[in-house]
């Protein structure tokens, strides 16, 4: 049973975070490949004060809200820089926040990062923090739902056909963007704080490239405004490198595979857009 829970926590804590990367990437139209230093962020800040002695609740506050400061800044430069250079960015971020971790040992542990991650006292079972996950992951759900019936999903979905024309129509572009990334990097740490409580360790290879590679896949697979979509997409993308336990291929070499299957699928995936995969209906 530890091996099925554990498969249903990995969906619950993507749907998560992917839950922000739908409407920011898939919905909105913004490459914003930034999350992935919100979630360690998160994770790091998190974990370091938690072992320092900081009160938990203390510590899980004191995580999103550096995240969630770190968002307002991606947003800012979001207004400030191109389409393509916002991209550029991001992902270099990535790859900066990636080496400072791994180099910065007296805090982050560097590369042998951080055992014992503490987490609260009700959580003493795997299925006691699935069940936690799961409710989290709805709540996610129901308000990207809600966003996408208002208004400003019709904004959203607006801004990935023609930001000149959302612009004209008296609705601000930027604007729009901004929010989108605020709640992307915030549920990004929310996935952060949730993955270290049920992993108890933490190290810089549970972000970075290791989360951009599979949620940018479902992004993709989930290009369509339905949550079912996303729901049907997270699930495939999880679940699908699984095939590769059943394969005689050593232990230390599996996590390395599934980067490689999940960069030459998203490669298959992006040739596959640009031929015109998918259809929308206009909301413009």
């Amino acid at each position: 049973m530890g091996y099925f829970y554990t498969q249903i926590a990995r969906f619950f804590e993507n749907l998560i975070i992917e839950t922000g990367q739908h409407l920011s990437i898939s919905i909105a139209g913004i490459l914003f490949l930034g999350f992935p230093v919100s979630f360690s962020l998160s994770a790091y800040t998190f974990t370091i004060l938690g072992k320092g002695g900081v009160a938990i609740s203390l510590a899980i506050i004191a995580a999103l809200f550096s995240s969630l400061v770190l968002g307002v800044l991606f947003s800012l430069l979001y207004r400030r820089l191109s389409s393509d250079t916002f991209v550029v960015f991001t992902l270099a971020s990535v790859l900066a926040f990636d080496a400072l971790l791994r180099s910065w040992d007296s805090v982050t542990g560097g590369v042998l990062g951080i055992a014992g991650v503490p987490k609260p006292a009700f959580l003493s079972s795997l299925l006691t923090l699935v069940v936690l996950e799961g409710v989290i992951a709805i709540v996610f759900l129901l308000s990207e739902y809600f966003v996408l019936k208002s208004p400003l999903g019709r904004m959203l979905q607006a801004h990935k056909e023609d930001t000149t024309l959302l612009d004209s129509l008296g609705c601000n572009s930027r604007t729009v963007g901004s929010l989108v990334i605020i709640f992307a990097s915030f549920v990004s740490a929310v996935g952060g704080i949730v993955v270290i409580w049920r992993i108890q360790f933490l190290d810089p290879t549970l972000g970075g490239i290791p989360l951009l590679l599979p949620m940018l896949t479902i992004s993709i697979l989930a290009m369509r405004p339905r949550i079912r979509w996303m729901a049907i997409a997270t699930l495939f993308v999880t679940l699908l490198p699984e095939i590769l336990r059943f394969f005689p291929f050593p232990s230390t070499i599996i996590g390395h595979l599934r980067l490689l299957f999940y960069s030459c699928f998203l490669i298959v995936l992006v040739r596959r857009l640009s031929s015109g995969y998918t259809s929308e209906k206009r909301s413009i």
